[in-house]
């Protein structure tokens, strides 16, 4: 392909305190606050830009940092289809209702554009080997792209990730450790690594070309509506994607393409929500420990990006919203039924928060109001969806009487064991990820203990779990 055009110049600086940067690299940290480097364009309403006729993200190419044309490494990422929601609109009384698909990607997730640019920095650097630490969607891309590059894709999961975004990375013959429970512990390991290895770090969380990437989603939305965009509506985990569109609308707005602006409304999982608690207490974030929801695309308790997400929010005159896991899935089923469309949960978050703002007639909203919710996901990269679906038929193959934390505990009776094992003692009925929240639960009862030996957890029964068991044995037996 042919780039008609030239780059548009930038810096790297300081997302934060604006200090310009000494390093070209992408994972840069500020020598004064230590924040994320960030790239700022030299942009103008005289700038010529001439968006190229490429069906793909890379349409953007003059806005783009740090690659090479001859090194490009692209599958047909972003330029993803804007649908008109009419059926789920009218149910939720919203009359112009918009979908972002971004499940249209190559791998199924909005991650592939960040992938694409990353990879192909990584290429243009010469670099042979990339690393990343993950809980599933920028893993599974990485992997793919890494793959057509001929690079070596090392990911560093933490206990807690989607199997179908697992299984992406497997075959797409990633190299993956497992470290931590949550990715934020996943992201302490992979700076180590870096430090020892020298591997290129891909890592979104620390990694500038992510926001670049992302904010082309902005620059679709605005092509895609002509700028008619009231509200636009995404998922928050670390805080890049809102942050990412905020960034996109305003340049758009800095080159004299857009007058008015969005407002940005986030989504937090009410049991994992610091970005949104921060918002709405107007202090600094605060870093949850253990954080707990089935939306794991967003399982993020110390948000890296979250200051940058406050900012977009308040910047833009938006709000943070919280949604329970139930509502997400009510969401995730209705957007099915209605518009034909399976996302992962976090995904669904969006059309969730979209139907509070109306019943709770947030932020002034009508029903003539202008909303674009963000898919991010597909729902096959999250098995456990389909497994809930399916619990009626799977559950006949387990005794009615007798409950999953109560089989968990009949089973360590005879002897401590890991989660995986224990998964296929209970015969594979539910997924992993079940077995570890029922693990988790009855460790914070302390019916259970865990031990981690060679970056490995074994679970036992405690003398109060050998109790409660023999007390539900003699129940059942009356």
């Amino acid at each position: 392909m042919k780039w008609d055009g030239e780059v548009v110049p930038y810096t790297l600086k300081c997302g934060l305190c604006g200090n310009s940067l000494a390093s070209a690299l992408p994972w840069s940290r500020c020598e004064k606050c230590g924040s994320l480097a960030e790239y700022v364009f030299d942009l103008s309403p005289q700038k010529a830009l001439r968006f190229k006729n490429v069906r793909s993200m890379w349409r953007y190419f003059q806005l783009l940092p740090e690659v090479k044309e001859e090194k490009v490494i692209s599958m047909g990422e972003g330029f993803t289809p804007l649908h008109g929601a009419s059926r789920l609109g009218r149910e939720l009384g919203i009359l112009k209702l918009h979908l972002k698909d971004e499940t249209r990607n190559p791998t199924g997730s909005f991650r592939d554009r960040a992938a694409s640019l990353i990879v192909s920095n990584a290429l243009m650097l010469g670099y042979r080997s990339i690393l990343c630490a993950s809980n599933g969607n920028i893993g599974a891309s990485l992997a793919a792209y890494s793959a057509k590059a001929g690079l070596s894709c090392q990911i560093v999961v933490p206990r807690l990730v989607d199997e179908g975004k697992l299984a992406q990375m497997l075959i797409y013959d990633a190299n993956i450790q497992q470290y931590g429970d949550y990715v934020d512990d996943a992201i302490e390991k992979v700076k180590e690594i870096a430090q020892e290895t020298g591997w290129y770090q891909a890592t979104p969380e620390l990694n500038a070309l992510t926001i670049e990437a992302q904010k082309t989603i902005a620059f679709e939305l605005f092509e895609q509506t002509k700028g008619a965009l009231d509200l636009v509506i995404t998922p928050m985990g670390s805080g890049s994607s809102i942050y990412s569109l905020w960034k996109g609308f305003k340049e758009l707005q800095r080159l004299g393409l857009m007058e008015s602006l969005p407002k940005m409304v986030g989504v937090q999982a009410k049991s994992c929500a610091p970005i949104v608690e921060a918002y709405r207490s107007n202090s600094r974030i605060r870093v949850l420990k253990n954080p707990e929801t089935r939306a794991l695309a967003i399982l993020v308790g110390n948000p890296l990006m979250g200051d940058l997400a406050l900012k977009s929010l308040r910047e833009s005159g938006g709000m943070a919203l919280d949604t329970s896991d139930f509502d997400m899935f009510q969401a995730e089923k209705k957007l099915a039924r209605l518009e034909g469309i399976f996302v992962e949960p976090s995904s669904a978050s969006t059309i969730s928060a979209a139907e509070m703002i109306v019943e709770e007639g947030l932020m002034g909203v009508g029903k003539d109001t202008s909303i674009v919710c963000l898919l991010t996901g597909s729902g096959l990269k999250a098995p456990e969806i389909l497994d809930m679906l399916a619990k009626r038929r799977r559950a006949t193959y387990l005794k009615p009487e007798v409950t999953m934390k109560t089989r968990i505990l009949e089973i360590l009776e005879e002897g401590e064991t890991h989660g995986y094992e224990l998964w296929r003692k209970l015969g594979e009925v539910v997924s992993l990820q079940a077995v570890y929240q029922h693990l988790g639960e009855l460790e914070k009862k302390g019916l259970v203990v865990g031990r981690t030996v060679k970056e490995r957890k074994l679970y036992d029964i405690t003398k109060k779990g050998r109790r409660i068991l023999e007390a539900l044995k003699e129940l059942r037996t009356l």
